[in-house]
């Protein structure tokens, strides 16, 4: 076995070593800042040595920000704000703090998209995948990752395409989908080569090396944990470093190698201590505590778990405490009795997870109530409406019916007038003949040859007249019928009291036709028309100075 002590020093000569590239760097965006002429571009400085932090210091890293944050304050610029917003969303995920984060990186995201800056849209979706696959919501995580990478595949943003692509991976591994994990390394590691990111394929090898480990194929596993290895103390990389470690430790627990697990678990909380990963602090303690436990060590255990407890998130309380009354089982009981220990700590676990089972089906069975009655809202919604669409339009078509209806009624009773005029002007020509052959008898019986003479030429002339008077009629009926269209509506609107008999005398008035005209057109007498006349001047209530037809034809 290799001493844990021998190796935490060695490590710490490594890290002094490769650390002075890193000191280089830091000096040189220290004096960014200090040098700025401007504000805006002192916080562009404060927010790129903010990013450089993450790996270091968060305590640093906030102080940076919020500098930043308070000159923007004082200089509003959206995408300077924005930027500030979403480095403390990585800060705030890395310790852990995740709804902070979330709460950072949307209100990014707001801005970017009020902006239409959707580059960066898309680069806040990859952030916030980043902490639901924290929270080990992996299906929300790979929904947010694919978006992500549709923004930016028409952008031809190759790097944050295979980083989406890489990080999906680890979402489908943690998921156990490990074909589809594999796909989405190898997509990610192709175009990382493709851009000659070395850093980027180096973090790919350290998700396939978690992958080989989940595959069986421990000897590639290791093999890509100790690259991986090499390669951050190479480029002085705290936080890959203290990632690494942890991985080799999952590989050594997976052969059951403990002793070996242990070391590289220690080496990783070393790192965290000092960068203050509390993440991975965390996550540290958990793992020592599962090893000492299988190691029989069960106080160690019990005390590395507490102090787990102490440094994890509240999203994993209800399973830390589980864990916390297994292992104080184990400890309270002696050796001789831990196996029936166990037998209890797991009998426990089964009666919660069965409780926590029929909960979650009590909540799925609400849910889907819920749904039901919200659908059968819907469907009543929509089926009333469709009722009343229904209802509208056989309304509108009655509507259009009666209306049919009382025009084709309007059109019958104008043909039947028609009949009764044509009738009575076929009378009245009849009656005319009639009294014309009456009267030649009368004139021609016993004349002598002057007097017949005479009587010829009156007949004549009087058949002329009568003629000539039909011809007129028959010319003025078109003329009544276009007058009387606008007319009579006039005539109804301002004296509703006329019967139709005298709105038609009116109108025949109104063409300046006389009595004897209007007789013959209504084939009436002489009295009957100056009695409506009389009627007509009585309801429009004329005077007796007033002429009836002037004041009809000035309407």
């Amino acid at each position: 076995m290799r001493n844990p002590m021998l190796f935490a020093i060695a490590f710490f000569f490594s890290l002094q070593f490769f650390g002075q590239d890193i000191d280089t760097t830091l000096l040189r965006l220290q004096k960014e800042v200090d040098l700025a002429e401007t504000d805006s571009i002192k916080i562009n400085s404060l927010l790129s040595l903010a990013e450089f932090q993450y790996d270091r210091d968060f305590t640093i890293s906030k102080l940076l920000v919020d500098e930043a944050l308070a000159l923007i304050e004082a200089n509003p610029d959206q995408q300077q704000l924005a930027k500030a917003y979403v480095v403390k969303g990585v800060i705030n995920r890395r310790e852990g703090n995740y709804p902070k984060a979330l709460e950072f990186y949307l209100k990014a995201k707001e801005i970017y998209e009020t902006e239409d800056d959707i580059w960066h849209v898309s680069d806040v979706y990859h952030n916030m995948a980043m902490v639901y696959r924290y929270q080990k919501a992996h299906d929300i995580a790979i929904t947010l990752y694919k978006k992500s990478i549709e923004i930016k595949e028409p952008l031809k943003d190759t790097h944050g395409i295979a980083a989406g692509y890489n990080m999906m991976g680890v979402s489908y591994r943690q998921t156990n989908k490990l074909d589809s994990a594999k796909v989405c390394y190898n997509k990610a590691k192709l175009l990382f080569s493709l851009i000659k990111s070395a850093d980027d394929v180096q973090r790919v090898n350290n998700n396939l090396g978690a992958l080989y480990r989940e595959l069986g194929n421990i000897d590639e596993a290791i093999k890509l944990g100790f690259e991986n290895i090499r390669y951050a103390k190479k480029n002085g990389r705290a936080f890959s470093l203290c990632t690494a470690y942890y991985n080799i430790s999952n590989i050594y627990k997976r052969t059951k190698e403990f002793n070996k697990s242990l070391i590289y678990v220690d080496s990783s909380l070393m790192i965290a201590k000092k960068e203050r990963f509390r993440q991975r602090i965390a996550k540290a303690y958990l793992r020592k505590s599962y090893l000492l436990a299988q190691m029989g060590d069960y106080k160690a255990a019990y005390d590395n778990y507490r102090t787990f407890n102490r440094h994890s998130d509240s999203i994993y309380n209800i399973e830390n405490i589980k864990k916390i009354q297994a292992l104080e089982l184990n400890h309270k009981f002696s050796q001789e009795k831990l196996a029936d220990s166990l037998a209890f700590a797991q009998e426990k676990r089964e009666v919660a997870f069965l409780g926590e089972a029929e909960s979650s089906k009590k909540r799925l069975y609400f849910v889907l109530f819920i749904i039901t009655i919200v659908a059968a809202l819907v469907i009543t919604l929509l089926i009333r409406r469709d009722y009343k669409s229904k209802a509208s339009i056989i309304a509108e078509k009655l509507e259009k019916q009666q209306v049919q209806k009382e025009l084709l009624d309007q059109k019958v009773i104008a043909k039947e007038e028609e009949i009764k005029r044509l009738i009575a002007d076929n009378t009245m020509r009849l009656n005319f003949k009639e009294e014309l052959l009456e009267q030649l008898k009368n004139e021609l019986a016993e004349k002598n040859p002057e007097e017949l003479k005479s009587a010829l030429n009156s007949l004549t002339n009087e058949l002329k007249s009568q003629i000539q008077t039909e011809g007129k009629l028959s010319g003025l009926q078109h003329k009544i019928i276009e007058v009387n269209q606008g007319f009579d509506t006039k005539l109804i609107k301002l004296y509703p009291q006329l019967t139709k008999t005298e709105r038609e005398v009116c109108a025949l008035l109104r063409l300046n036709l006389s009595i004897k005209e209007i007789m013959t057109i209504r084939n009436t007498s002489q009295d009957a028309v100056k009695s409506v006349r009389y009627r007509i001047r009585k309801k429009m209530g004329l005077s007796a100075k007033e002429e009836l037809e002037q004041f009809i034809q000035s309407l």
